[in-house]
């Protein structure tokens, strides 16, 4: 009967030093490396091809060039944030503030699509969250600390260019980020968002990865790991809720996903665009649109199909600013479908 007891104990201190390695990888700052093949080897949807990495670095060396300005603003815990900003010489009313996803920065998040709309006279003020790039922290929030990290450069975007138009355009956590900011104070120095390949909660999306990555229930991993990080960095899981937030969105919003996603799964998005607006009375609710990027995998949507994915932005920021009928419908357009994101 001792040893059965010990054998139990020894079982239950394993279980709990697996699951502190597991709360470590989910949320403790990483380096912004490519993850190793040993990651990529077992969490379905997060490697890359070779073409991908080689066309990443160029295109993160021209945003480089093109973003140069760092910015630095501290928050009132006394955390330094860190961004860069890229203006361009006839540039137009336009502001786009980009918030990165998860082992990323803001730079090499918007490499391809941050060329792209600079291009066009969009300013890019494009931060590193807290716990990522050069900002200050230890960990990662999924859109807790993040969302209200981002309204300090809503903020200084508004002081600066008082007369430009604030977009916000998020990948993955990111997405999630800019999604949680969408019912909160501040929101209404924000013309609209942009949510690419969201969660609906970071539980959600951990569950997901247990269950299809790792073929593990949810008990008791998801409830050890959430236990460690309100311990030790002040929230939960089930506090990166998105789709809480977007119930009561008071801006309208854009959902992007890729069909191929294995990672953040296409339902999840689908879920969020039913709910956005969801609680607030059918007059007060903001408009919504949708597409979906047929082949894209996770974070993938502008690298697989720029035409699409710029066109629908632009279209959405345009219908905004210029309130007029849209074609961005939830309804999938093809990859090929020339009229995707077209007014009528």
């Amino acid at each position: 009967m001792v040893w059965v007891i010990v054998i139990l104990l020894l079982l239950a201190l394993l279980l709990f030093i697996g699951c502190y390695f597991i709360f470590r990888a989910l949320i403790w700052r990483k380096s912004g490396k490519a993850p190793p093949k040993i990651v990529t080897f077992f969490i379905k949807g997060s490697a890359d091809s070779e073409e991908f990495v080689r066309d990443q670095a160029i295109a993160e060396d021209k945003i480089k060039t093109l973003a140069a300005e760092r910015v630095e603003r501290k928050t009132r815990d006394g955390e330094t944030l860190v961004a860069y900003i890229a203006e361009p010489r006839n540039a137009n009313d336009k502001i786009i503030i980009g918030c990165h996803g998860m082992n990323c920065n803001g730079r090499r998040e918007f490499c391809f699509f941050g060329s792209d709309f600079y291009d066009k006279g969009y300013t890019l003020i494009l931060p590193d969250h807290r716990g990522s790039g050069e900002s200050d922290g230890d960990f990662m929030g999924y859109g807790t600390h993040e969302s209200k990290d981002t309204f300090t450069w809503v903020k200084y975007a508004k002081e600066r260019w008082p007369e430009k138009h604030i977009f916000l355009i998020g990948v993955s956590m990111g997405a999630a980020t800019v999604l949680m900011m969408s019912s909160r104070h501040g929101i209404r120095d924000v013309d609209g968002i942009i949510a690419d390949c969201a969660y609906t909660t970071a539980w959600d999306e951990f569950s997901y990865q247990l269950k299809t990555s790792f073929h593990l229930p949810d008990f008791p991993i998801m409830q050890i790991c959430n236990m460690y990080c309100k311990f030790i960095c002040g929230y939960e899981f089930r506090d990166a809720a998105p789709l809480k937030a977007v119930r009561k969105a008071e801006v309208p919003i854009l959902f992007i996903h890729g069909t191929a996603d294995a990672l953040v799964p296409p339902y999840m998005q689908e879920q969020l665009y039913e709910e956005c607006g969801s609680g607030l009375p059918e007059d007060q609710r903001k408009e919504k649109f949708g597409v979906k990027v047929e082949g894209a995998i996770h974070a993938r949507s502008y690298y697989t199909n720029p035409d699409l994915y710029s066109k629908a932005v632009e279209t959405f920021i345009t219908h905004v600013l210029r309130p007029r009928t849209l074609n961005i419908s939830y309804a999938a357009p093809a990859e090929n479908d020339e009229s995707a994101g077209e007014e009528q």
